[in-house]
């Protein structure tokens, strides 16, 4: 009961200092819905492989994805790497807060902003767009989001360990997740045959894209996903978290 107070307290501090900086949580929650509106322009009423299915239930689930991951993998690194460098960290480990109280912290604060990114990108489908969401699908699409925010969270804890500085942070963390970002078919639907969805098929990012789709594809009569890629995240997140145990510091460099 301890811990849990103190990891509630904890909680509650650092979701007062995140809202507390409007512009910056702004552009957190706006920059996929951004996206939403400039894709859902382009395609207009296309259609996703060559089917009655309309474009926009394969590219919202995809910008869903791209949210938790801006969330999970690029904000977490790049904020642990700038608080390594500025001696925040260091100065948390000389108090009475213990370091895994604070690290489960930060990873839960990531995790609840990507559950709200969710509900925001798939809210504007629904909304403006005539997003169909399956009802069925909802406690399919939870477990898969909460695996592949868990997962991207450990990778933006591993990643820290690659970043010397906090001016390299940004430039280490975006060029290790843009290009797997467009090879995986995060924007637009990738034929399944091509070489560049079979390489992308080993990196984390594509197996949580076609996971979220087909929980949300209104063709399937369940939401079936295919276990192999709930397999690769769940060894992505074994991986970085091993690593991260091992190899995270708290002090700068």
């Amino acid at each position: 009961m301890k811990s849990l107070r103190i990891v509630a307290s904890e909680l509650w501090y650092q979701q007062l200092a995140y809202w507390r900086n409007p512009m910056g949580a702004f552009f957190t929650f706006f920059m996929p819905v951004m996206f939403l509106v400039i894709f859902a322009s382009l395609y207009g009423n296309a259609h996703y492989d060559n089917s009655s299915l309309r474009l926009d239930q394969y590219f919202i689930p995809g910008i869903m994805t791209f949210g938790v991951i801006s969330a999970c993998y690029t904000n977490l690194a790049i904020t642990l790497s700038t608080q390594r460098e500025q001696g925040i960290l260091k100065r948390f480990r000389g108090t009475p807060l213990p370091p895994w109280a604070y690290m489960v912290v930060t990873v839960l604060n990531s995790v609840l902003r990507a559950l709200l990114l969710v509900a925001i990108t798939l809210g504007v489908g629904v909304a403006f767009y005539h997003f169909d969401f399956p009802s069925r699908a909802f406690a399919p699409l939870v477990m898969v989001v909460v695996l592949g925010s868990a997962t991207f969270c450990a990778l933006g804890v591993a990643v820290t360990v690659l970043i010397p500085n906090a001016d390299a942070a940004p430039a280490v963390v975006n060029g290790v997740y843009l290009p797997l970002m467009f090879i995986s078919g995060t924007f637009f639907p990738l034929s399944s045959s091509s070489v560049l969805a079979k390489i992308a098929l080993y990196f984390p990012i594509r197996p949580f894209i076609l996971s979220s789709f087909n929980t949300l594809d209104p063709r399937l009569a369940t939401s079936s996903i295919n276990a192999a890629w709930l397999y690769n995240l769940a060894i992505w997140l074994v991986v970085a978290l091993v690593f991260s145990i091992r190899r995270f510091t708290w002090l700068p460099r």
